[in-house]
């Protein structure tokens, strides 16, 4: 009987109903091997192999409370899993489980990897199984076609394609077919069919082939800091010459001032997510920064009426999106690219006058109600007076006055008593902790920012009393413990409090210790490096472990430090570069954060938004003329596509003749083999990808590396790690990485979710081809990823190339060379 329709009468109409049933496609053959009757015509091959027969999560029973379900199982034969779950309409319920079993006296199952790839050599086993009470003898026969002409493809089969088999009752044996896929060869349709007498199965069912040659791109990052020249070679596309390479596109971009991308960062700070009296300072905070700053500069507003409507206001996680494989939709921080489009759409809100006012007058209305009776603030409202709370509020007044904006300071005014009481209480529990040794005392971080934010309003409230010898004493400590002090932004609070009350050659000290410890803190004009990307510091902890050592909101201070303490107006460039480095490869999250940094980009130092003159690009000798540039920023791009790309076009050099800084990328995308793609990456990013063999010894598990050449053998059932070492210079945001993965291999982990480890988190995607990790932020440094394989079939295959790249800034990528693998 046909198996389809005898599979639907199992479970109908009873609780546990269904049963076991064997489905024979013929007799049993007798005893010995007899032949029975003659021979019919064999059934057709199973097509439909879906793995789930029937779900309906609502049904209702009859009258008599029976619940028929008919249904018709797939072709796959397998152990079926039934479940139910019943109840009434006064809540009382009942589960059924329950299996079937779907089965034939002789069951081909050819066991097929998830692809191939033009290029591969697999040997496919097809299973064949005999569940009759007696021998089958009989012949397999393996057949491909190509999926959408119907053409004959078995010609790929290296070898007969059919092959005899002799199976005992409950016998199990593969049939191996060995397959060499052909370049050109498309999607395959694949047909395993075995008689033996009555007795016979098949399946059929389609396969993907991908092709030898993949898209590989290529690029490199172009940093300017003007006047100057940035030559940019790709040798592959200079030796491409008579060689399977075919370029596809060829895209260099330019942007002549990316301090406008700061500008563009404005709206996106205006935003409250909470109830605490942190976020609502941060709030009145960033507003009052952002609209003074966009409304003081009659450039910014002009700029920001061209952006409405272009491209300009979209999210670089969108406006690249065409520069990669993967569709944004696809990746986990789809949302992030929306909320910043939404926000950067808000421009306009800055310059509403009325609504900027209205809230204003709101926030420090609130502020005054949430105070608490010894002068602070809270956390959230109703709590304890929080010290770092109330010295952020405090300090953040001032540094509004201080940049300029009109705000009235009358709350922290009012709160200097208990920024003299904390300052008093701190002299007391140091006299207490270090009592006996005054030369060991070293100030908190609490209470170097209490110093700092008592110093905006010296002039307004001169300290007295036991507070102005409680300042006096920190002063005094500070001038020796102040080498011993942790965060940067802390030494840097202390260097401008110390230069506020008069003692300079203590702050000058402070400012010239954090140059000595800078990166390429020799920032005169001429002398920068080629990976150059302004003067900063490695931060001995990631910056999310503590709020001292958040690096933007240091450099920020940093940057307010060298301004005002030392007038060292190179430092301030230099470490305004850097900033913007890092907003060219990540969202700057924190209102308060963005705020700051901001203000230290257009508030000290040069205009950075002054500059005006579009950088210079040439092509293989030829300049290029912008037929479009975007307002402010200066951008542009062109495009070659595959027969204009020529081998001499592989030398780009981008000029900028002011002053200020200048970003850019090139871009070229080329098919080529993938067992032939060599390593690409530089020191802002990198990505190496090794393949070991995991062996058990006495000792434990041992990685046994896999070279070229096969000096580690790799068997069938072998379990394989696949290392990717990443390597960057800086912090990334957004960042995709792509690994193919070997026809012949099956991953051991096949669900994907989010993964930890090494001071990181990333989601894994498992693909039929490839594994894709999605890292929302990746900290600075070498980090080691690792996912395993089975060798699933044997022959040989490209594990092909890992490839990593900042969806935030597409010109940052790398891809690591092919290794190939062969299963003995």
């Amino acid at each position: 009987m046909d198996m389809r329709k005898a599979a639907t009468k199992p479970g109908r109409g009873k609780a546990g109903g269904i049963v076991e049933e064997q489905t024979k496609a013929g007799e049993p053959q007798g005893p010995g091997g007899q032949q029975g009757p003659a021979a019919a015509a064999p059934p057709p091959p199973r097509k439909n192999l879906v793995e789930t027969a029937f779900f309906l999560p609502a049904l209702s029973s009859g009258k008599d409370g029976v619940v028929s379900i008919e249904f018709t199982l797939p072709d796959t034969l397998t152990t079926w899993q039934f479940k139910g779950l019943a109840h009434d309409a006064a809540l009382r319920s009942g589960a059924i489980v329950d299996s079937c079993v779907s089965i034939k006296d002789l069951m081909v199952e050819p066991v097929m990897p998830r692809f191939l790839r033009a290029g591969d050599v697999v040997q496919i086993p097809v299973k064949l199984s005999n569940k009759s009470t007696g021998r089958l003898a009989g012949t397999v026969k393996f057949a491909l076609a190509d999926a959408r002409t119907d053409a004959d493809r078995s010609g790929l089969i290296v070898g007969e394609t059919s092959l005899p088999f002799d199976l005992t009752a409950g016998e199990s044996k593969p049939v191996v077919f060995t397959v060499k896929v052909a370049d050109g060869t498309e999607t395959l349709r694949y047909l395993a069919t075995g008689a033996a007498g009555k007795a016979a199965d098949g399946e059929e069912a389609f396969i993907p082939v991908l092709p030898r040659k993949v898209l590989v791109s290529e690029s490199v990052p172009v940093t300017i800091r003007g006047p100057g020249t940035r030559k940019v070679s790709l040798d592959r596309l200079a030796q491409s010459a008579g060689t399977d390479i075919q370029s596809q596109s060829l895209v260099v971009q330019a942007t002549s001032n990316p301090a406008w991308y700061a500008v563009l960062a404005l709206p996106s700070i205006m935003e409250q997510s909470d109830e605490s009296t942190e976020t609502l300072f941060t709030r009145l905070y960033a507003n009052a920064l952002a609209r003074h700053l966009a409304t003081s500069d009659p450039r910014i507003g002009r700029v920001f009426e061209q952006w409405k409507g272009t491209a300009a206001l979209e999210s670089p996680l969108e406006k690249n999106a065409d520069l990669v494989k993967t569709l944004l939709a696809e990746t986990p921080w789809v949302r992030d690219a929306v909320d910043e489009k939404e926000a950067r759409a808000r421009i306009a809100l800055l310059f509403d006058a009325t609504r900027a006012e209205n809230e204003k007058q709101a926030a420090l209305t609130r502020l005054a109600s949430l105070r608490n009776g010894d002068g602070g603030w809270p956390w959230f409202p109703g709590g304890q007076t929080c010290d770092s709370v109330t010295l952020g509020i405090v300090a953040g007044f001032g540094r509004l006055r201080a940049a300029g904006t009109k705000i009235d300071v009358q709350p922290a005014l009012q709160t200097i008593p208990w920024l003299d009481g904390r300052l008093v209480e701190e002299k007391r529990r140091a006299e207490q902790l270090w009592k006996g040794r005054p030369d060991e005392i070293v100030l908190t971080p609490l209470g170097v920012y209490a110093l700092y934010a008592r110093s905006f309003f010296t002039a307004d409230a001169p300290p007295q009393g036991e507070a102005a010898a409680a300042i006096q004493w920190a002063f005094d400590v500070a001038r020796k413990c102040w080498m011993k002090l942790d965060g940067r932004l802390t030494q840097g609070q202390l260097a401008i409090a110390l230069a506020r009350s008069g003692d300079k050659p203590t702050a000058l000290s402070i400012i010239d210790s954090l140059r000595q410890r800078a990166v390429d803190a020799n920032v005169k004009p001429g002398d920068e490096k080629e990976s150059w990307q302004g003067m900063w510091w490695r931060d001995p902890h990631p910056g999310w472990w503590s709020w001292h050592y958040a690096p933007i909101a240091s450099q920020s201070i940093l940057i307010e430090a060298f301004d005002e303490v030392a007038g060292d107006k190179d430092a301030v460039e230099a470490m305004k570069v850097w900033l913007l480095s890092q907003k060219r490869t990540s969202r700057w999250k924190n209102s308060r954060t963005t705020a700051d940094a901001v203000g230290a980009l257009l508030g000290r130092g040069d205009d950075l938004v002054a500059a005006q003159e579009l950088v210079t690009v040439d092509v293989g000798g030829e300049r290029i003329e912008p037929a479009k540039v975007e307002a402010g920023t200066g951008f542009f791009e062109e495009r070659f596509t595959r027969r204009e790309i020529k081998p001499e076009m592989a030398t780009i050099t981008v000029t900028k003749p002011d002053k200020g800084l200048a970003f850019g990328g090139v871009h070229w995308q080329y098919l080529d083999d993938i067992s032939k793609v060599p390593a690409a990456g530089r020191e802002e990013l990198a990505i190496e990808k090794q393949l070991f063999v995991k062996r058990m010894t006495k000792a434990g598990p041992e990685l046994v590396p896999v070279r070229q050449g096969g000096e580690a053998k790799v068997e069938l059932g072998d379990e394989l790690v696949v290392r990717l070492v990443v390597t960057s210079d800086r912090d990334y945001e957004f960042l995709e990485l792509a690994d193919h993965r070997p026809s012949i291999t099956e991953p051991v982990d096949v669900l994907s979710g989010w993964r930890y480890g090494d001071g990181a988190a990333w989601y894994v995607a498992i693909r039929d081809a490839a594994t894709q990790l999605f890292f929302e932020r990746l900290p600075r440094g070498t980090h080691v990823f690792e996912y395993s394989l089975r060798a699933a079939h044997r022959g040989t295959a490209s594990s092909g190339f890992a490839r990593i790249q900042s969806r935030y800034a597409p010109e940052f990528n790398a891809h690591s060379a092919s290794v190939n693998l062969e299963v003995k």
